[in-house]
Order: structure tokens, then C-alpha cells, then sequence
């Protein structure tokens, strides 16, 4: 007997419907029926619902929707629910201005490596953020790293280099932070090829595996 397969859940309807959405600057409702594989009467009443809690806004000039600000506030709370973070704030920032490249956060979730904080370059020519994207974790550096650290039967800083793999003209070399002995994080410096290549990799290295160990103390410490 063929089990009749189960049908989602309104709630995971409206998290497939963010997830749409989270990736693109607008959707109508034609785009969004086709990518849920929903009628539109369904969609309208996601919609709905999701603009009067603030997640979803519906763009006046082109009658498409977007995400709503109270997204903001959920990143936020989220972000402050992350002590690690909030420790390693100050070791990110110092190691951004002292090599003037962008310098990030990821965490690994099942198969995906997703970007959660950045500490952006001021320079002229940078990167576009990685933060709140998400890519195979075998395929990113921080994945990578994660995946091998893991692994590990005792603390140490694995590096993984990334050169124009992810994405044309952009590298990173990512390492680990780790708490009570085990790897919570990734952090990576990223910066276009012409600055951060193989030549110049050692230097960002040595840097890079000196913050992860201090913010690694500090944790240990907390």
C-alpha cells in the first residue's frame, strides 16, 4: 500500500515562502505560487498573514513583496543570542583593521556553511557580504575546515584556502573557533584574488590563526 505522502504544514509553508523570498529583492505572487507549488489563493493567504507580523512588504510601486524590517529584529535577537559572538567582536574588528580585508563568521548547519556576521574592508574594491547566504559546506572553506575539525581528536587550527572556487575572483582562507573543546565556528578572512592569492596566503594565515587562538582563550575563560 502507497502511503498517501503528508502535506506541509501552514507554518512550514510560510518558512518555505521567507526562504523564497530571502534570496531575491522582490517576488509577485505568480513567482511565489510557482516556486511553493502552491495555488495562488494560498499564497495570498500566506502573504497575508506574514505582512500584519511585519516579516512580509508588499512593494506599492510594483505590487510584488519583499522581506519586512521585523526580519531585522529577529537577525538581531538571534545574533544576541550568540554569546560567542558578542566575545568575539572586538578580535574581529581588530584583526579587520589590521589587515584591511573583510573578516567573517560562519556556522555549519547539517550539509550548509552559512555566513552570520562580517566585519567589512573600507577599501575601494571588496567582496559583496556573505552574510545570511548559505553554500554547500564541502565547497566553502570554513565548511571545510569545520568538517575536518571536527574530526580532530584535540584542539587545533586546520586552515582551508579557497581561491576563486565559491566565486570568480574572490578567495578565503578560513580556520576555526572553538569552546569547551569543540569547534563552534569558522571564521575567515575573504578579499578579491588580486589581494588575498597565493602568494600573499602565508601572511593572512599567520594572522588569522592568531585571532581564532585568542578569541578560542577568551571563550575558555567566560
Amino acid at each position: 500500500m502507497v502511503r498517501k505522502k503528508e502535506s506541509k504544514t501552514s507554518i512550514e509553508k510560510a518558512l518555505d515562502l521567507i526562504e523564497a523570498l530571502k534570496d531575491k529583492d522582490e517576488l509577485g505572487v505568480t513567482e511565489l505560487s510557482q516556486i511553493l507549488g502552491l495555488n495562488k489563493n494560498n499564497v495570498f493567504r500566506l502573504l497575508a498573514t506574514l505582512e500584519v507580523k511585519g516579516i512580509i512588504e508588499q512593494v506599492p510601486e510594483t505590487g510584488h513583496y519583499k522581506l519586512g524590517i521585523k526580519v531585522l529584529y529577529l537577525e538581531h535577537a538571534y545574533l544576541k543570542g550568540l554569546k560567542f559572538l558578542q566575545t568575539a567582536k572586538p578580535f574581529l574588528r581588530k584583526l579587520r583593521n589590521k589587515i584591511n580585508e573583510t573578516v567573517a563568521i560562519s556556522l555549519l548547519k547539517d550539509d550548509k556553511v552559512i555566513y552570520i556576521y562580517s566585519e567589512e574592508s573600507n577599501r575601494a574594491v571588496l567582496v559583496h557580504s556573505r552574510v545570511a547566504k548559505e553554500f554547500d559546506a564541502e565547497k566553502a572553506a570554513p565548511g571545510k575546515v569545520l568538517i575536518k575539525a571536527k574530526q580532530l581528536e584535540e584542539k587545533a587550527f586546520p586552515v582551508e584556502y579557497d581561491f576563486e572556487e565559491l566565486e570568480p575572483e574572490v578567495s578565503e582562507i578560513s580556520t576555526v573557533l572553538w569552546h569547551e573543546n569543540k569547534p563552534i565556528a569558522g571564521i575567515s578572512v575573504i578579499a578579491p584574488i588580486s589581494r588575498l592569492n597565493k602568494l600573499s596566503a602565508g601572511d593572512f594565515e599567520f594572522e588569522l590563526v592568531n585571532c581564532a587562538k585568542e578569541i578560542s582563550e577568551k571563550l575558555s575563560q567566560d
